[in-house]
């Protein structure tokens, strides 16, 4: 029997997860879940937008991919395993329309506000239903579950944002309703303070949640357990680059730490754990991956990168690219490019501006153009289902 949960947690960056480095958050449960897993360095949305990630998903293809027909669902059910759909995330609708999923529930949100209890927040119903599940016995099935999380209501308990503050630090904010914004000027500390405190506390949500979770996992015998996918749809950003919040009536400029998510994938008895993956890896991966641990076929396609992450022995990528509107993201080992406007670009090295703090273009006039041009032809190639341009040598020496 073949089992899996997908489990994307919308909003929720890379840099909030202690195995990827954040040192003030305790998280002894998301530290298990990465000690038992494979977990990716450096896993990259392709875009931002939520259907046409989904879309992107479920195609087995980067969103600019032209559409041949493929459908994960479909591959799924050709060999016997169902793919079923969980989400309180309303927008997934239309997208959830398009395949052929053996059911789709979407859950009710109602009028944000704090929890009493962790149980009583909206994660929680995602990960009840995933507990439960864990005890059925339906044969080979997807379970893919996908919660607003930072994207929706801030609705951990009160306590376990003021768990993160210090005596000497101001109450932390009360909101539920996570705030954006575009500042123009100086963002104040106490609110940049009061930000990380907010957030935070639903990520030791998360992880309170997540203990209940790898609970319900260990109790089974390792046959019957699950490969157990954590992801993200992409981060919210938090006031780095004059950026608060998510919505779609603000401008939204792409960076490393909206694009770089979490990735931890859980196999039965904790096989393969404590493996870090550090080659490039871009979203479509996941589904290669899901169709690899079912042993469906994967698309037919001339030119294809995708690769399941369960073949560790295979190298990563050389490039990934983020589209977000007329944004361009491209990542290679050594360098992270924002390609905007007429020819614009902001440019980092990698890996040690892991968040895109220091703009190197006017220092780096020999690859800064180079960056301009990989990311378009790149962008064209994906587009026209062409073999993707070769990566020049500039742009994979670093600083």
């Amino acid at each position: 029997m073949r089992r899996a949960i997908v489990l994307v947690i919308d909003g929720w960056s890379a840099g909030y997860l202690s195995p990827y480095g954040t040192a003030w958050l305790e998280t002894p449960a998301l530290n298990q879940l990465a000690a038992e897993s494979i977990l990716i360095e450096h896993a990259t949305v392709e875009t931002l937008n939520l259907d046409r990630l989904y879309r992107s998903w479920f195609r087995a293809a980067h969103p600019l991919a032209p559409d041949d027909g493929f459908d994960l669902a479909a591959a799924l059910a050709s060999i016997g395993a169902a793919c079923h759909l969980l989400t309180d995330e309303a927008l997934l609708r239309d997208a959830a329309g398009s395949f052929e999923l053996a059911s789709a529930e979407f859950l009710p949100c109602e009028e944000p506000k704090s929890a009493e209890h962790e149980d009583d927040t909206e994660l929680a119903r995602i990960f009840a239903i995933l507990c439960d599940w864990l005890g059925s016995e339906q044969g080979d099935e997807l379970v893919w579950a996908h919660a607003r999380g930072m994207a929706g209501a801030w609705d951990a308990p009160l306590d376990y944002r003021r768990s993160l503050a210090e005596e000497e630090d101001p109450d932390p904010p009360t909101y539920v309703t996570p705030p954006a914004l575009r500042p123009t000027g100086k963002i104040e500390p106490d609110e940049l303070l009061g930000l990380s405190q907010a957030y935070g506390g639903q990520v030791l949500l998360i992880d309170t949640l997540m203990e209940e979770l790898l609970a319900a996992i260990h109790a089974l015998p390792t046959e019957r357990q699950p490969l157990v996918v954590v992801t993200s749809s992409g981060g919210i950003p938090l006031g780095l680059h004059k950026q608060i919040g998510r919505d779609a009536e603000l401008p939204l400029a792409i960076y490393s730490n909206l694009t770089q998510v979490p990735l931890l994938i859980r196999l039965p008895g904790a096989a393969e754990g404590l493996t870090r993956l550090q080659g490039l890896t871009a979203s479509s991966d996941l589904s290669a991956t899901l169709l690899d641990w079912f042993g469906a076929a994967k698309p037919t396609r001339s030119e294809d990168p995708t690769r399941s992450l369960l073949q560790l022995d295979e190298p990563g990528r050389d490039r990934t690219l983020c589209v977000q509107g007329d944004e361009l993201y491209l990542r290679t080992a050594a360098w992270g490019a924002r390609v905007y406007g007429d020819h614009q670009c902001q440019l980092f090295g990698k890996p040690d501006d892991r968040w895109d703090v220091n703009d190197v273009a006017d220092r780096c006039p020999q690859v800064t153009p180079l960056a301009i041009d990989l990311a378009q032809q790149t962008r064209d190639a994906i587009q026209t289902g062409a073999a993707l341009p070769e990566l020049p040598e500039e742009l994979t020496e670093g600083l």
